[in-house]
């Protein structure tokens, strides 16, 4: 795995010098201590909270009650409502029993971290597979599932954490199962997304979901949309809403330039007066615009992940709730030769090796221009390292959703239904595109990380008015910023802290934020063009990314590698987006 580690010499995540209150993330083969009683999901409950039922039987549907109960830590309980199910489903009288749940089935005998449940479902399936059409199911798109960490792991806190999401929610999502190859990322990024979704905050729970809708509408990700109307509805929200803004308040109404602004040009934002949000009819209050920002900007980062790791639809969440979104593709499929993977990664780990004699050189020579060294750095076009020749860079221009949504290749994650390709209904008018950050523009302003930054001026706004979410949004920055397995592909015990922070200041530098003690020419040492051209689409237009961009980053990494990248890469977005929004929160607070 890509190694994430400090030094001594290294940088807080928000760019400031290391000190005493930096901490060093190693990651080590033993589990760290597991709470069992918090919780970790992402996914809508097929029921409510598990108890055992009053009676087996049900007027409507005889086997709710038995398929609830498979959401029991008592093997026993699960172990009679398996029985009672398969064979009521085995009497040839009740096929239409079949077809009713024929989708949890599936993602029974696909999502479920417990053996039992697994094998007596996948058992079930196997004589009618054919009958009822069931593809094979896919978890990503660009990974073969041999690959993927497995659903009943040896690991103690990845299978904890697999175990405690399906008691609670009947499944273990594509996302969840992604991010098992980073466990103790993984419980963080959950308590902080629980923290902001489900626990009480400023803003009602529907709202949420909505609030998360509109962001990935943005990036036209139907991935989470499709999860978050789902839970929408779960959350008594208003079915109308959901044929689009033309029926939801005004007042959710009025933060979609917000939203249409750190989606795509952030930097915009502070020349943006909220002040009609915050006054009027129809008013935000300072702590639901804060927990507003927190929001979009997370669910902004979670499409690019998407995106990034190539995740497939959910079973069951399409809105015909049938299984025609799941992909059947061949293990080979998601093999695509990188040209120049061998030697760039070779040109890295000498770069890496030397790096510490190179930095005592660099810092006593600072003769260089710092700011040509940030022009350069968002420059797609350099590089030090070897580009893949079928590689083809990002557009500097203004980027239009024709020039990039209209190719129909098989290899990027398209929709399987017209309601579900129709974004428009979540965006309206609000039609804004990615244009690529100018350092010489004069109608807005580069933004320096040393005059706003999370540490010192973020975390301090989130916590005065969403106190909760603060320090575990502090957490899991801090966390994806210094992890570390201190590997390179088949490459260990290197300090990759270099490359890491390529990327990390690589994806800041796109969004015009500027952080004034980073040498910015590591970005063009340690990146190659494919790799830069992978993490801007990432953070700008992730819906833009195919097989061939996951495929030829021009380094030799592993899958579990891969997603380490894309969390680096939307995690800075994340941040980035967020110090935006809170500045513009500060900047009208300061102006009253």
């Amino acid at each position: 795995m890509i190694s994430m580690g400090m030094t001594s010499k290294g940088q807080n995540v928000d760019g400031a010098p290391a000190g005493n209150s930096s901490s060093e993330w190693i990651i080590s083969s033993s589990s760290s201590p597991f709470q069992a009683n918090k919780r970790y999901s992402l996914d809508p409950p097929f029921g409510s909270d598990y108890s055992p039922p009053a009676s087996p039987q049900n007027e409507l549907d005889p086997l709710s009650s038995y398929f609830l109960n498979l959401q029991s830590e008592d093997s026993d309980v699960r172990k009679t409502a398996i029985e009672y199910i398969i064979n009521t489903l085995s009497n040839p009288d009740n096929e239409k029993l079949i077809k009713n749940h024929l989708p949890m089935i599936v993602v029974l005998s696909s999502e479920s971290p417990f053996d039992d449940i697994s094998e007596a479902f996948t058992n079930f399936l196997k004589p009618i597979q054919e009958k009822y059409h069931i593809p094979k199911q896919r978890t990503t798109v660009f990974t073969s599932e041999s690959q993927l960490p497995p659903l009943n792991t040896d690991d103690e806190l990845t299978r904890k954490l697999f175990q405690d999401v399906f008691l609670q929610h009947g499944r273990v999502n594509h996302l969840t199962r992604i991010l098992g190859w980073h466990p103790q990322y993984l419980e963080k990024f959950l308590l902080a997304y629980n923290t902001i979704m489900r626990d009480p905050g400023p803003l009602p729970l529907h709202w949420r979901n909505y609030i998360g809708i509109l962001a990935a509408a943005r990036y036209k990700c139907s991935y989470i949309i499709a999860l978050q109307e789902h839970e929408f509805l779960m959350n008594n929200g208003d079915a109308r809403w959901l044929q689009g803004i033309d029926h939801i308040p005004a007042k959710l109404k009025n933060l979609l330039k917000v939203i249409e602004l750190l989606a795509h040009q952030p930097w915009l934002l502070p020349k943006l007066d909220i002040e009609y949000l915050v006054k009027g009819t129809d008013a935000w209050s300072i702590a639901e615009l804060v927990h507003a920002m927190v929001l979009i900007c997370t669910f902004l980062s979670l499409s690019g992940f998407v995106f990034c790791c190539g995740i497939s639809p959910e079973c069951g969440l399409s809105e015909s709730n049938s299984l025609s979104t799941s992909f059947s593709l061949n293990d080979s499929d998601c093999e695509i030769e990188d040209t120049a993977a061998t030697e760039n990664t070779a040109k890295v780990m000498e770069l890496l090796k030397n790096r510490r004699s190179q930095q005592d050189d660099e810092d006593e020579d600072q003769s260089h221009d710092r700011q040509q060294d940030f022009h350069n750095a968002g420059d797609d076009s350099q590089s030090s390292t070897t580009t893949t020749t079928t590689t083809t860079s990002t557009t500097t221009s203004t980027t239009t959703s024709a020039s990039f949504g209209g190719n129909n290749d098989s290899s990027t994650l398209s929709q399987s239904s017209d309601r579900m390709s129709d974004f428009s209904r979540y965006i309206g008018n609000n039609t804004m595109t990615h244009t690529d950050f100018d350092v010489s523009s004069k109608l807005y302003n580069i933004f320096s990380a040393q005059e706003y930054s999370w540490r010192e001026h973020g975390y301090e706004l989130v916590s005065r008015y969403f106190p909760d979410a603060a320090p575990l949004l502090d957490e899991e920055f801090s966390f994806v910023y210094t992890m570390t397995y201190y590997k390179f592909n088949n490459n260990t015990d290197i300090d990759t802290l270099p490359f890491r922070r390529a990327v990390w200041y690589y994806v800041q530098r796109v969004k015009g934020m500027l952080h004034d003690d980073y040498n910015y020419q590591e970005v063009n040492m340690f990146l190659s063009r494919s790799l830069k051209n992978f993490v801007k689409k990432a953070v700008c237009f992730p819906e833009t990314i195919k097989r061939d961009d996951y495929s030829k980053l021009g380094f030799s990494l592993k899958p579990d590698e891969k997603c380490h990248l894309s969390l680096l890469a939307v995690c800075s977005h994340k941040q980035a987006s967020l110090l935006y929004g809170l500045y513009s929160v500060m900047n009208y607070q300061n102006r009253r």
